[in-house]
């Protein structure tokens, strides 16, 4: 059985070098063979050169330095397709710290589904039981509970990906930059009609990385423009089209006017949302 492991980095090297020795220190399942492909999206910290002493066996990518996530992982990917026939590849964030045995209890959970499914590892927050990446319904986090549950959302931290999905959907959309190319991998795969699923438990440890809140009033217009626009705040015109692609068109419509406004003038919105939700909405029950 072959791997193959897709990771991104930049500017990280501490956190790629454990993350890497942390990975090779992991009980393989049985018959297993990794390999690893992993993007140096331009990294100027020595990044480089600490892979090619210590990870000589690691196929190296180089990036521009604005491939950001989505564009690293995909560049990884491709390499990683054009070397060798793989049975399936895993997604790892070089800052997800994987808990003994993950790598067997993934596989372990991908046969309990008997299918061809995509598994996204439950993370929690480092010393904590508390729920940090994974899979969600649409409405909130789906926390493990002894067995592989079903999801809609998939988070990019840790997940497995077996070759039936990507012969089908191929890899990771290029309209994305740096998020939602991992929500979009994984509503395409169910389109298809694969089934998305979390591990049965915490498998693997991550701190949450809040994207900055674009709506707050404090802040000027100017810099809420920037905050809601720019690749690694709410990055809209990219989020715009992952509501109109897979939400559909009224959900898309009411996306784009609800932000503009709230864009304009965040207490106006919320001011009149209060005033529509207390007085039009409650009347109508």
């Amino acid at each position: 059985m072959k791997i193959a492991i897709i990771i991104t980095c930049y500017n990280r090297k501490e956190k790629t070098k454990n993350c890497l020795m942390n990975l090779f220190s992991q009980e393989l399942p049985s018959n297993a063979k990794l390999q690893v492909f992993l993007c140096d999206d331009g990294s100027i910290d020595g990044t480089s050169e600490m892979l090619a002493k210590e990870f000589p066996n690691v196929s190296i990518v180089k990036g521009n330095g604005n491939l950001y996530w989505n564009g690293g992982m995909e560049l990884a990917w491709q390499e990683a397709i054009k070397k060798d026939e793989f049975d399936f590849f895993i997604w790892l964030n070089d800052d997800t710290y994987l808990l003994p045995n993950a790598l067997v209890k993934i596989f372990e959970d991908y046969k309990k589904t008997n299918s061809e499914s995509i598994i996204t590892a439950a993370c929690k927050i480092p010393n904590s039981m508390e729920f940090s990446y994974g899979g969600w319904s649409g409405f909130g986090p789906i926390k493990p509970n002894g067995q592989p549950q079903q999801v809609v959302l998939i988070s990019g931290n840790f997940v497995l990906i077996p070759k039936e999905v990507v012969e089908t959907i191929g890899t990771l959309s290029p309209r994305f930059t740096h998020y939602l190319g991992d929500y979009d991998y994984g509503l395409r795969a169910i389109e298809a009609g694969f089934q998305c699923y979390t591990s049965s438990e915490y498998i693997a440890e991550c701190h949450t990385n809040p994207l900055p809140y674009w709506g707050n009033p404090k802040n000027t217009f100017s810099k809420r423009w920037k905050m809601l626009h720019d690749v690694k705040g709410q990055a809209f015109s990219e989020y715009l089209y992952f509501k109109f692609r897979h939400y559909g068109f009224t959900i898309g419509m009411k996306t784009f006017f609800d932000t503009y406004s709230k864009l304009l003038s965040p207490n106006g919105y919320t001011n009149f949302r209060n005033f529509f939700r207390n007085r039009i909405l409650r009347k109508s029950y």
